[in-house]
């Protein structure tokens, strides 16, 4: 019997995998109505229930790996590799149609950015993962998206080390949640059909990378630009490249931080790319790449990270109580499309939850002194 149950598992392991490979590349099942128009947002009708049942799956998960434990760490992203202070740039020569929000006109602000590794429960940074940059403006004037945050003078840009996210829609984004948490990911596959997000998943967490400052970040999910759609890049500049060093730590890529950064400045352009297809550029449909030869990314600002020792007990301890969510945000720059529209209730609930564990106030940074 042992042998025949044994013999199953390996079949049905195999079977997914000849399943996965016929039908991984087919595109999120997302439903683009017919006259979808450009910036345009299609919520589905069970938005708010998929938020609240997400919301409950992470905060039950972040209490059982919290316990026992001086500290409850974030769901996600929680291993970091530091975060560092820097200025962000506006540039002259920006098109009339991007002057909107902190792109106003030419000005600098100071920054915090903080880089980390996207797995629920940290590890071997050798091992493959999605790389996380989290870019948080200072001195920002104006009324902000958050209620209770409206008048915080700080807007956030959250990327990735991916141009794309490995669901489409809210559904697929909880279906994907519950597999992991509730360890039926053969129902998952089988059931649900999710063979895209589990390949692209596997592609993201594949990626190997020499040091967080040498990668490139893209924010994935849409945003507005005044009336218009677009999405977030950050690109080193010329020059910036690092090799991959011979021997990795546990903890290589916050090493390489350091010595990177004790040698000379980091920098970066960050670029804007405009929805100009509803169809081939979707707003609710981040796992599906806006293709960078049809609508070109535009250079909008600069990053500038200069030399520095960030790798300090204070400054470790501030980076870990740092919150960050794409609702920090101008009106100018409002969060889009179905993924966005979960993370509002979602990011914010587990910051408080996690604040309000560690004993710890909830409140945005001031610029570097």
């Amino acid at each position: 019997m042992f042998k025949l149950l044994r013999f199953i598992k390996i079949q049905i392991v195999l079977l997914s995998i000849a399943l996965g490979a016929l039908f991984a590349c087919k595109a999120p099942m997302v439903n683009i109505p017919e006259g979808t128009e450009l910036g345009k947002e299609y919520p589905q009708e069970n938005e708010d229930e998929i938020a609240k049942r997400i919301l409950n799956l992470t905060l039950n998960s972040i209490k059982k790996s919290s316990e026992g434990k001086s500290q409850t760490l974030r769901d996600a992203h929680p291993k970091a590799h530091g975060c560092v202070a820097g200025t962000f740039t506006v540039q002259d020569s920006i098109p009339g149609t991007m002057k909107y929000g902190v792109f106003a006109k030419p000005r600098s602000f100071p920054i915090w950015i903080r880089y980390s590794n996207g797995s629920v429960t940290p590890k071997a940074d050798k091992e493959g993962d999605i790389r996380g940059m989290a870019i948080k403006l200072m001195n920002v004037e104006g009324i902000k998206l958050l209620e209770d945050e409206k008048n915080e003078k700080t807007q956030d840009f959250l990327l990735i080390s991916n141009p794309v996210l490995p669901v489409g829609d809210p559904q697929e984004y909880l279906d994907l949640f519950e597999a992991a948490f509730d360890k039926k990911i053969f129902s998952y596959i089988f059931l649900g059909g999710r063979f895209g997000a589990l390949k692209r998943l596997n592609a993201i967490r594949g990626l190997q990378v020499p040091s967080p400052i040498g990668i490139r970040y893209w924010s994935t999910v849409p945003f507005k630009l005044g009336n218009s759609a677009i999405k977030y890049s950050a690109k080193p500049c010329a020059g910036s490249e690092f090799a991959m060093p011979d021997q990795k730590s546990p903890n290589y890529l916050r090493e390489e931080m350091v010595r990177n950064l004790n040698e000379k400045d980091a920098c970066y352009d960050f670029m804007v790319q405009p929805q100009i297809d509803p169809i081939e550029m979707p707003v609710e449909e981040p796992a599906k790449e806006w293709d960078e030869t049809a609508s070109p990314f535009v250079k909008v600002a600069s990053i500038h990270i200069p030399k520095q020792k960030f790798d300090t007990e204070e400054n470790n301890k501030f980076c870990e109580n740092l919150s960050f969510t794409p609702w920090h945000s101008l009106p100018a720059h409002q969060p889009i499309g179905g993924i966005n529209r979960v993370r509002k209730s979602v990011y914010v609930g587990i910051s408080k939850y996690r604040h309000e564990a560690n004993g710890l106030p909830r409140k945005e940074p001031k610029p570097k002194k």
